[in-house]
C-alpha cells in the first residue's frame, strides 16, 4: 500500500514532466528559424500503477516522459530527396544551355553567323563586276577570314565552357566526399549518445540536412536499421546502421565512407574527338583513407542517375548518341600475321565528314578495350546497283593496359559490338562542337570543289581556299597528301578508302581558315572557269556557282548553308525550353512537398505558444497539488489529536 506521502510523488512526476515539456517547447521556439531543425515533442505516458489493498485494486503513480521525439515523416523525406535530384539536374542543364545559346546569338548587339555569313556573300557578289580589283579581292578574303574566325571563336568558347564544367565536376566530387565524411562522423556521435539512452536530435538534424544537400548533387538512397545485441537478438543496443547509396553503390556505411576520385582521361580515352584534354571520369577509391583508385567507375550518364552531377556530365559529354559503333565482322585468326586488324560492319558513321573519333585511340570490342593507331573507312560501290556499303578497318597495337594483344581474346568477338567513346543521349557541348565542325567541313568541301575547277588571274588552277591549320606543328595540313583513294575490287566494284588522316577529318571549327597563299596574294583565288579564261571571255562563272552555296546547295542536315544557325538554335531552344519547363514543374513540386514536410517537421510559433500555456497550466496544477497536500499533511501531523 502506498504511504500517506505518495501524493507528493505523483505531484513531483507532474512537475518534472511538464518542466521537460516546457523546455522542449522553448527549444522549438528558439530554433524556429534554424535551417534543418526538426520540431521536437515530449511524449508522455502514465507511470505503472501500483497494487493497493483496496477494492479498486491499483492506483496510478503519476506521469513520465518516455522520449523526446523528432517529428519527421520518412515518406516526405524520400519524396523530397527524389525531387531535389531531378530539380538539381534540370536547373543545372537550363543554366548551361542558356550559356551555350548565348554563343549563337545574332542581333543588333552581337554580330553572329547570319550577319557574318551574309557579309561574306555580299563581298563575294561584288567580285562578279569587279574581280580584277585587288581591293575587291582583299575585301572578300577579309570577310572570308572573319567567317573562319567566327567558327574558331565559337569553338574556343565551347572549349572554355567544357573546361569550366569539368572544373565544376571536380568541385562537386569534393563536395560529395566532404558530405560523406561528415555523415559518417555524425553517425558515430549519434550512436555513442543514443547507446547511453540520450537524445541526439540536433545531430540527426545536421545529418538530415547533409542528405538534403547531397540529394541535389546525386540521387540518394538512405536506409537505417537498429543494431541488436548479438547475444540477445531481441534486444536493441540503441545504435543504428546508417547507409547512404548513390545509384546502388555504397557511399556511407555507418562509420565508414568511400571516396570518389576524379581521374583525368588520357587522349586515347576521350569520349569525343573534340573534347578538351584531361576531362574527368569518376572512380571509387579503395577506401576512405587513401586516394588509390579502384576499378569501379561511377557511371554518371546512365538513366538511373540524376542530380546536378549527371547534368554536368550530360552538358560536357553529350553527343546525342553519335559516338562511333558497329558490329565486329572479321578478327585476326593467324597469330603470325601482324599487325592485327579488325573489320567493323554496319557502322553508325558512314559519312567521312561526320567522323568524330581521333586518328588513334581506344576501341572497345565486346567487353574489352584495345588501342588502335590507325583506321580507314572503306566505301564499296556496287558496280551493278550503285549502292554503297561501308566498313571500317582498325589496326590494333596493344590492349588497354599497354600489354601485347592476345589473339585468342579477339577470336570469339565476331558479331559483338564495337564502340569508340561513349554514347551520351543528350545534346551537350560535344554535340554542338561536332555540328559546327560538320558544317565547316561540308562548306569547305563544296567551296573547294568549285573553286579548284577554276583558274586565277594568270589562268592557273588554284589550290584549296578553305584549309585546316596544323595547330601542333604550325602551317597548314598538306591538302593533296590526305585525300580519298579509289580502287576496283575483283568483282568490279569501286572501293573508296578514307584514311583516319583524311583531310576533311583534320579540318574542324578549331582550325578552319583561309589558305596562306590567298592571304599573301589575292590574285591566286579563282573567279572564272578554265574554258572562259581560254576563250578570253570576261566571265565570273565560278563566282556565280560559289554564290549558290548560300541558299541553293544543300550543305547541312538536308538544308542550305544559310539555315545553319536556325538548325542549331532549333536544337538549343527546344532543349532549353524543355529544361526550363521541367525546372519550373520541379520547383512547384518542391514547394508542395516542402509544405507537406514542414507541416509535420517545422516549428509553428503559434502552436508552440499554445503548448506553452497548456504545459504551464499543467505545471501550475501540479504545483497546486503540492500546496494542497502540504495543507493536508499539516492538518494530519499538527492538528490531528490536538
Amino acid at each position: 500500500m502506498p504511504s500517506q506521502f505518495f501524493g507528493l510523488t505523483i505531484a513531483g512526476s507532474g512537475l518534472s514532466t511538464y518542466q521537460t515539456a516546457v523546455n522542449t517547447a522553448a527549444n522549438n521556439i528558439s530554433n524556429v528559424d534554424t535551417e534543418g531543425y526538426t520540431r521536437q515533442r515530449a511524449n508522455m505516458q502514465s507511470m505503472q500503477a501500483i497494487r493497493v489493498e483496496a477494492k479498486y485494486g491499483s492506483m496510478g503513480s503519476g506521469v513520465e516522459v518516455t522520449e523526446i521525439e523528432q517529428l519527421r515523416n520518412k515518406y516526405y523525406d524520400l519524396k523530397y530527396w527524389s525531387n531535389e535530384s531531378r530539380l538539381g539536374e534540370q536547373s543545372t542543364k537550363a543554366d548551361y544551355l542558356s550559356q551555350i545559346e548565348i554563343n549563337f546569338l545574332d542581333d543588333e548587339n552581337v554580330k553572329g553567323f547570319t550577319t557574318i555569313f551574309s557579309d561574306y556573300f555580299k563581298a563575294m557578289d561584288t567580285m562578279k563586276t569587279d574581280a580584277h580589283s585587288l581591293t575587291t579581292r582583299n575585301a572578300y578574303i577579309s570577310k572570308a577570314m572573319t567567317l573562319c574566325e567566327y567558327f574558331n571563336s565559337i569553338n574556343e568558347q565551347l572549349y572554355r565552357l567544357q573546361d569550366e564544367v569539368n572544373n565544376v565536376i571536380e568541385t562537386k566530387v569534393e563536395e560529395i566526399n566532404g558530405i560523406a565524411q561528415k555523415i559518417a562522423n555524425l553517425t558515430k556521435q549519434i550512436n555513442i549518445i543514443e547507446q547511453q539512452h540520450s537524445s541526439a536530435a540536433e545531430l540527426r538534424d545536421q545529418r538530415n540536412l547533409l542528405v538534403d544537400q547531397l540529394s541535389k548533387i546525386v540521387p540518394v538512397d538512405v536506409t537505417e536499421r537498429p543494431i541488436v545485441n548479438t547475444n540477445m537478438p531481441d534486444v536493441e543496443t540503441g545504435a543504428t546502421e546508417y547507409r547512404v547509396r548513390i545509384d546502388g553503390q555504397m557511399l556511407v556505411d555507418t562509420y565508414d565512407f568511400t571516396k570518389l576520385i576524379c581521374v583525368p582521361r588520357t587522349t586515347e580515352n576521350q569520349v569525343n574527338e573534340c573534347d578538351v584534354d584531361g576531362l574527368y571520369d569518376i572512380y571509387w577509391a579503395i577506401n576512405q583513407y587513401t586516394d588509390e583508385v579502384s576499378s569501379r567507375k561511377l557511371e554518371v550518364t546512365t538513366r538511373t542517375m540524376g542530380g546536378s552531377l549527371k547534368a554536368l556530365f550530360d552538358i560536357r559529354d553529350g553527343n546525342n548518341n553519335q559516338a562511333f559503333s558497329g558490329t565486329i565482322k572479321e578478327v585476326p585468326l593467324n597469330k603470325a600475321v601482324r599487325p592485327y586488324t579488325v573489320t567493323i560492319s554496319d557502322p553508325s558513321i558512314t559519312d567521312p565528314k561526320q567522323i568524330t573519333m581521333p586518328e588513334h585511340g581506344m576501341i572497345k570490342l565486346g567487353s574489352k578495350e584495345f588501342r588502335y593507331d590507325e583506321y580507314e573507312l572503306r566505301e564499296t560501290v556496287d558496280a551493278t546497283t550503285g549502292e554503297s556499303t561501308y566498313e571500317y578497318v582498325f589496326t590494333l597495337t596493344k590492349d588497354s593496359d599497354g600489354a601485347p594483344i592476345d589473339i585468342y581474346e579477339l577470336m570469339p568477338l565476331t558479331g559483338r559490338e564495337a564502340i569508340i567513346g561513349t554514347q551520351v543521349d543528350y545534346m551537350g557541348i560535344a554535340y554542338y562542337q561536332q555540328q559546327i565542325s560538320e558544317f565547316v567541313r561540308n562548306f569547305a568541301i563544296e567551296y573547294n570543289k568549285i573553286s579548284m575547277d577554276g583558274v586565277n588571274e594568270n589562268g592557273e588552277l588554284t589550290n584549296a581556299f578553305f584549309v585546316a591549320n596544323d595547330l601542333t606543328n604550325g602551317g597548314e595540313y598538306d591538302y593533296d597528301s590526305h585525300q580519298v583513294t579509289e580502287s576496283t575490287d575483283a568483282d568490279g566494284n569501286t572501293v573508296k578508302t578514307y584514311k583516319g588522316s583524311y583531310y576533311y577529318t583534320f579540318l574542324n571549327a578549331k582550325n578552319f581558315t583561309v589558305c596562306s597563299e590567298a592571304m599573301k596574294d589575292s590574285s591566286t583565288i579563282s573567279t572564272s572557269s578554265q574554258k572562259a579564261f581560254n576563250n578570253g571571255v570576261d566571265s565570273y562563272d565560278i563566282v556565280e556557282k560559289l554564290l549558290d552555296l548560300k541558299d541553293k546547295t544543300k550543305i547541312f542536315r538536308g538544308g542550305v548553308a544559310g539555315d545553319f544557325l536556325q538548325c542549331l538554335l532549333s536544337d538549343i531552344s527546344v532543349d532549353t525550353q524543355k529544361t526550363k519547363i521541367f525546372t519550373n514543374n520541379y520547383e512547384n513540386l518542391q514547394q508542395a512537398i516542402l509544405n507537406q514536410r514542414m507541416s509535420i517537421s517545422a516549428v509553428d510559433s503559434d502552436e508552440e505558444a499554445l503548448d506553452l500555456v497548456k504545459f504551464q497550466n499543467a505545471y501550475n496544477l501540479s504545483s497546486k497539488m503540492v500546496s494542497v497536500l502540504q495543507e493536508m499533511y499539516n492538518q494530519l501531523i499538527l492538528n490531528t489529536g490536538a
